[in-house]
């Protein structure tokens, strides 16, 4: 699910590692390649930021237009094999084939919280 405001969609991706691969994933993500990150700009994203405890990793993404950003993300070729790549180290999560983000269900904010 997607976070929509006036500014920016806030995403919320879920993906689960590989159990016996995840300092694999963790190296992996010391050398992003620059393409990843110049494409990612250019799609609109804001903020991004990876969290990864035991085999669950979260990705958290602000960005200007979430369907544009993965339209633009997916047809990228270098993009396209960074996610074959890491996508090795996974259960489960961003798929190339069939370019499906698992996102999360928006609960709550403080944002939403009235004093």
């Amino acid at each position: 699910m997607v976070t929509e405001d006036t500014d920016h969609d806030r995403v919320a991706m879920i993906q689960h590692l590989d159990p016996d691969r995840v300092d694999e994933y963790l190296e992996a993500h010391e050398n992003v390649p620059e393409a990843v990150s110049e494409q990612m700009r250019a799609s609109g994203v804001e903020t991004f930021e990876l969290f990864v405890e035991d085999d669950l990793s979260i990705g958290y993404l602000e960005v200007a237009d979430f369907e544009r950003y993965v339209e633009e993300y997916s047809d990228n070729p270098e993009c396209e094999a960074w996610e074959r790549e890491v996508g090795e180290y996974k259960r489960s999560g961003v798929e190339t084939d069939d370019a499906e983000i698992p996102t999360m269900d928006h609960v709550w904010s403080l944002e939403d919280a009235t004093e």
